[in-house]
Order: C-alpha cells, then sequence, then structure tokens
C-alpha cells in the first residue's frame, strides 16, 4: 500500500489565493475538518482524499487516500480536475519567493500545528509558498533503518532528476529556503534538513534525541524540557507538562510525545510509526542505551518521503516507481559519510553535476 500527500500553489485570476476567498471553497464544502488544537475549519472530505490548506491559503494540499499505485495516481489526477472546476491553477513550479511577513499573517492557515512552530523560533513565513509532493511507503520494522539509509543516500540523485523550484541561482530553491527555516529554530535537531545515513533504529532514534524536544501530539509544545527532565518526569507521573497553542498549561503522555517526536526532523526521508507502547520508561531507557521497549511497541511502520516538489501526473508516476525501488534494492546501497552525503545534497540543489561515481552507484539500483 502507498500513501500519498501533494501540496500545490494555487491562484484564481492571475493571483495568489487569499484566505477569504479559500473560506468561499471551505464554507460550501460538507465533511468540514477541524484543526485538533484550534478547532477552526481547515479542509473537507473528498472523495480522493481530505483536502486542506498548508503553510497558507495559497497552498492547497490533499492527502490522498492509500491504495496501489494506479488508484493513488488516479486519485492525484481527480484532486487537479476539481481544484480546475472550481477556478483554480495549479502552478507548475513548486516555489515562490514569499510576498512578505504581512501577506503571510493575513493569508497564515488556522491549523495548530504552524502556530507552535512560532513559539520553536522558525520564520514561518519563510515557507509560505513553498509546495512538495510526499510519498508514504509501508515497511517493516526490521527493513526500517536499512530501507530509510537507502533513500537518504539516492537523495542528492533524487532531488537533482525531479527538481522544478528554480530560484537565485538554485536549481531547487527549496533546499536553500528549509536551511534558513531550520537554522532559524533553536529547538531543531542538527542539520534537520538535510539527508543522513542511518545503520540501525538505535541511530533513527538517537538523530531525533540529538536536538530539543518539541512538540507532543495534538499541538502541545514540550520545549519547556530537556530530554532527560521529560524521561524523570514520565517516570515519576506518567504524563509531563506541555504548553498549548496559547501558552496554557496542557499535559502530556508517552504515545502523544512518541507521535509528535516525529514531527521534529525534516529531512528528506524520514521514519514514521504508530505505536502501542503501555510503558512510560521507554525514554529513560533509550537514554541508558535500551530501545528494545520501544521497538517491541511498534504496530506500523512507515517511511515518509518528502524531498521531492509538487510534479505533474507523469514525473510523479515515474518519482513512485523510483522511491519503490530503491526500497526493494535498498540492501545495494552502503551508509554514506553523513559530511560528504549533506555536500552532494546541495551540489544537486544548486544544479552542480554530481560525482560519476555517486550517480553511477544510485542509477544501477534503478535498474534492477
Amino acid at each position: 500500500m502507498l500513501g500519498l500527500e501533494i501540496e500545490t500553489l494555487i491562484t484564481k485570476n492571475g493571483n495568489l489565493v487569499t484566505r477569504s476567498i479559500w473560506e468561499e471553497t471551505l464554507t460550501s464544502e460538507d465533511s468540514i475538518i477541524k484543526d485538533p488544537c484550534s478547532r477552526q475549519p481547515v479542509g473537507f472530505k473528498k472523495d480522493f482524499g481530505i483536502v486542506k490548506t498548508d503553510t497558507t491559503s495559497a497552498i492547497v494540499e490533499v492527502s490522498i487516500e492509500p491504495g496501489p499505485l494506479e488508484a493513488i495516481l488516479n486519485r492525484a489526477e481527480d484532486f487537479y480536475l476539481w481544484l480546475e472546476g472550481l477556478g483554480y491553477t495549479s502552478l507548475d513550479v513548486a516555489y515562490l519567493p514569499p510576498p512578505g511577513i504581512r501577506w503571510y499573517l493575513k493569508n497564515a492557515t488556522p491549523r495548530g500545528h504552524y502556530r507552535l512552530l512560532q513559539w520553536y523560533g522558525y520564520n514561518h513565513h519563510k515557507i509560505a509558498t513553498m509546495a512538495s509532493t510526499q510519498i508514504w511507503i509501508d515497511v517493516g520494522k526490521e527493513d526500517l533503518p536499512m530501507v530509510l539509509n537507502a533513500l537518504n543516500v539516492a537523495s542528492p540523485f533524487l532531488i537533482s532528476k525531479y527538481s522544478n523550484s528554480p530560484c537565485c541561482g538554485w536549481k531547487e530553491y527549496r533546499v536553500r529556503a528549509w536551511i534558513d527555516f531550520a537554522s532559524n529554530s533553536w529547538a531543531a535537531i542538527p542539520d534537520a534538513w538535510a539527508p543522513y545515513s542511518y545503520s540501525s533504529w538505535y541511530e533513527v532514534l538517537s538523530r531525533l534525541f540529538s536536538g530539543v524536544p518539541q512538540e507532543a501530539e495534538p499541538c502541545k509544545d514540550l520545549s519547556l524540557h530537556t530530554f532527560e527532565s521529560l524521561s524523570h518526569e514520565l517516570l515519576e507521573f506518567n504524563e509531563v507538562k506541555a504548553r498549548d497553542v496559547s501558552m496554557g498549561v496542557v499535559k502530556a503522555n508517552n504515545i502523544e510525545i512518541l507521535e509528535g517526536m516525529q514531527r521534529w526532523n525534516f529531512g528528506p526521508a524520514i521514519a514514521r510509526w504508530k505505536s502501542s507502547l503501555p510503558r512510560s520508561d521507554w525514554l529513560f531507557s533509550f537514554l541508558e542505551g535500551d530501545i528494545s521497549s520501544f521497538i517491541n511497541s511498534l504496530d506500523k511502520v512507515m517511511i515518509e518521503v518528502r524531498l521531492f516538489p509538487k510534479l505533474s501526473l507523469s514525473r510523479l508516476h515515474e518519482a513512485i516507481l523510483d522511491v519503490l525501488m530503491i526500497a526493494e534494492n535498498s540492501s545495494e546501497l552502503d551508509m554514506m559519510n553523513p559530511n560528504v552525503l549533506k555536500h552532494l545534497y546541495i551540489r544537486a540543489a544548486r544544479g552542480e553535476d554530481l560525482p560519476s561515481y555517486y550517480t553511477r552507484m544510485v542509477e544501477r539500483v534503478l535498474r534492477r
């Protein structure tokens, strides 16, 4: 089974769509969806999936109902036809220079998750006109580190092949925007935007724990804590103090923390999971080097590949096939020095040629 999220920049009558224009569409739809923390209407359910605005009203995203490849592509086409039928134009590019902070504040989404980011220090308006395509694949939990490693190692090749956001001398300016976005946060993991090479679940979790605690689900800020204080409070009380989007004090439990952990990494491919961990000592155990209780709790494991810009349907089909081929042959791509990998990723985003040895290595996997 595949999952897919598509974001696209939209205009109406040649102008970026504003909140007031989008709300006309929002209020005309049935099956309204409210944000879990702001409680404001943010989207609605359609036959092809769930439609919301993303960072601002200028970006519409759809979470397509999971299924086999052909069904996924048909639903993506239905989404674009639906937009067209309402008079919206879906732009071919995945990035436009942001219109400015005033425009952002007027047209920002009411979704509470993004409101929390302001407390982390992110200049969120810098990515308010940046669209992406996110491909979700199911993997076995024992296979996740190897597949995650392969997709990260292949990410410079993929970003070079599918770049669609030229600006300011970059072939894929979205990478530059992510660098700026992540570097302005005091809470992110180091180089949260960069690809990373993994050999084990321990390294996957160590990467997440290399920064500062951020968010628990739904929309609860954990930045009051260090990981050590978080673990001790969980052990003693089975929950921790957090803050909501209004900065009021709330509580977060271990399952909510595990769900929120997944948002702390903005890399090209990241681990996602569903857990039923009943115990509250998982974090303390991890800090002492034991991840067995966490691994045993995993009910479903996925990888979200999020480096792709908005793509045409034919290019989207090709990109999904590439992702599936890399996942299937993940053992063929060894670990790579993270600094070298980061360097190649930036070179690809700038439009510079990648080393022939690296290109041949990835192409050999894709031809299998």
